[in-house]
């Protein structure tokens, strides 16, 4: 088992949860825009039409939610990383001082920035 996570790494998957949650985001709203583009159009309409424009009106209120918490829990496993980070340039910093050496260059943070 692997357990060494880097701190790219941890951006990397920062990154692309936000990508993924962002494509499902715009995805969604396509749908509801074809929703109401049908409900307004006069094309179909009845029961049917209301029944699956209300499950699509609720499933887009319910992944907003989800989109939110997905968001949320990016950016506190960013932050905690980022703290970390900051722990380690700094133990880095006290060893190197020490140890009368030149400290390495610590990647900062490129969470959500494309960097």
């Amino acid at each position: 088992m692997n357990t060494k996570i880097s701190y790219s790494k941890i951006e990397g998957y920062c990154n692309e949860l936000h990508a993924l949650a962002s494509q499902i985001k715009e995805t969604l709203e396509n749908i509801e825009q074809i929703g109401k583009k049908v409900q307004s159009s006069g094309s179909w309409s009845g029961d049917a039409s209301s029944f699956y424009v209300n499950k699509i009106n609720n499933v887009s209120k319910n992944f907003t939610e989800i989109f939110e918490e997905i968001e949320n829990s990016i950016l506190y496993m960013a932050s905690c990383a980022e703290g970390y980070q900051a722990i380690d340039k700094m133990v880095m910093g006290e060893i190197c001082s020490n140890l009368n050496i030149t400290e390495p260059n610590l990647n900062t943070s490129r969470i959500f920035n494309g960097g």
